[in-house]
């Protein structure tokens, strides 16, 4: 498995579409955190916002009652912010899945991989496990250039308070186990379908449409709302708020990124040792 870890790397490396990744993931960051600054130090002049519930704040003193009780944007206050966004990450790990995963279908190298020995359990988990270490250097690099840019913008701020980083620990580590849980779920789509279209498709689709589908039901039958406690990318961001949830509720969340993570693995591998490989 250590050589096809090291195949992997160099042909990683050599290529540029992660690296365009991380300038997007960067350029991302910058829009967000400059944003949240020019509002909060009132350089953007608005009359209406949509927030949470998308209600209409139709007054400048709602408005500015609203800028009022938004923290000052530095390097300790930018943790919050970018752990509730943190659902932009699944859009991030997608290169990652195609290029680590998808590729050996893309470029029809999996067949000579299986022919030299490689075991197709080896083969899948390689591909797997490489993807889970890129994607938590990926969450490394969102953290760290938030943390800067916002320090460049706002400055270092006050000091943190007590408490604080270890909250931050726990929403980084309980919101990783749902980025495992994508990272999971596609590569299990690569693996079964093979096709980078296919891929690109379906996780995309993961990402929105269940929420989306919950949101209707929800008009006609208020108790469903309870379906989000069970939907990826709506745990994903309660999550950042993992000091104010119940323990059955925290308990909840992980269990829906440890279910797709077995699920998809388990499954993955099933379907893979069993398919044609042409």
């Amino acid at each position: 498995m250590s050589k096809l870890f090291r195949a992997d790397i160099y042909r990683i490396l050599q290529g540029k579409a992660l690296f365009i990744t991380l300038v997007v993931m960067l350029a991302i960051n910058v829009l967000m955190i400059v944003s949240y600054h020019m509002m909060q130090t009132r350089r953007i002049d608005a009359i209406t916002i949509t927030i949470g519930n998308e209600a209409q704040l139709e007054n400048q003193e709602q408005w500015e009652a609203l800028i009022d009780e938004l923290p000052a944007m530095n390097s300790v206050n930018v943790l919050n912010v970018l752990t509730q966004n943190m659902e932009n990450m699944f859009f991030f790990l997608l290169p990652i899945i195609i290029v680590v995963a998808g590729a050996i279908f893309t470029h029809g190298t999996v067949k000579n991989d299986v022919s030299f020995g490689i075991s197709r359990t080896q083969l899948y988990m390689s591909k797997l496990l490489l993807s889970m270490i890129i994607s938590a250097l990926f969450l490394v690099f969102y953290i760290a250039s938030g943390v800067i840019i916002a320090a460049i913008v706002g400055g270092l701020g006050s000091p943190a308070p007590t408490g604080h980083w270890a909250n931050f620990v726990q929403v980084i580590g309980a919101q990783y186990v749902l980025i495992t849980a994508m990272i999971c779920i596609g590569t299990f789509l690569a693996f079964t379908t093979k096709r980078t279209a296919a891929v690109n498709g379906a996780y995309i689709a993961i990402i929105f449409v269940p929420a989306l589908v919950i949101s209707i039901l929800s008009v006609a039958n208020p108790s469903l709302e309870r379906l989000f406690d069970f939907n990826i990318t709506s745990q994903v961001m309660n999550l950042s708020n993992i000091r104010y949830m119940q323990a059955s509720e925290i308990a909840t969340a992980l269990g829906v990124g440890v279910f797709w993570i077995l699920v998809t693995t388990l499954g993955g591998l099933a379907l893979f040792k069993r398919t044609e490989i042409k």
